[in-house]
């Protein structure tokens, strides 16, 4: 069974995005795998991390997509704290702008999905197709 840590918490720091988990991972290792899923059953972004030879999810909920659109914004990847570690999350922004475009008005991932991405999503979304 995959491990899954919440992201709860972001922040911007120096115009750089920072998201902090769910529970202490002071001892975790992770290193970034630079993809990005969908779950949409759950209304989640989910990034690929590698943990102990396998891969375990970090799954960012509907209520932090709002911090999402300003960090696509900026082209920059976000940061993992971990402790007083913090992990560059490669590709991240590439990968969710792709997905962002896959999922826009494909009701594959669902109807109600895709309709919360549109919605939160909706100025990055019209200012690429102008």
């Amino acid at each position: 069974m995959r491990n899954t840590y919440i992201i709860e918490k972001i922040q911007f720091v120096e115009n750089k995005l920072h998201f902090s988990l769910n529970e202490d991972a002071k001892e975790k290792q992770f290193l970034p795998a630079g993809q990005v899923l969908v779950d949409s059953d759950d209304f989640s972004f989910i990034y690929l991390i590698e943990e102990e030879n396998k891969y375990s999810y970090l799954k960012i909920p509907q209520s932090i997509w709002p911090s999402l659109v300003e960090l696509l914004k900026t082209e920059q990847d976000p940061y993992l704290q971990v402790s007083n570690q913090l992990i560059e999350l490669s590709n991240f922004n590439e990968e969710l702008r792709t997905l962002l475009f896959n999922i826009e008005g494909n009701d594959n991932y669902g109807a109600d999905f895709v309709s919360a991405v549109e919605s939160v999503f909706e100025p990055l979304l019209t200012n690429e197709q102008e």
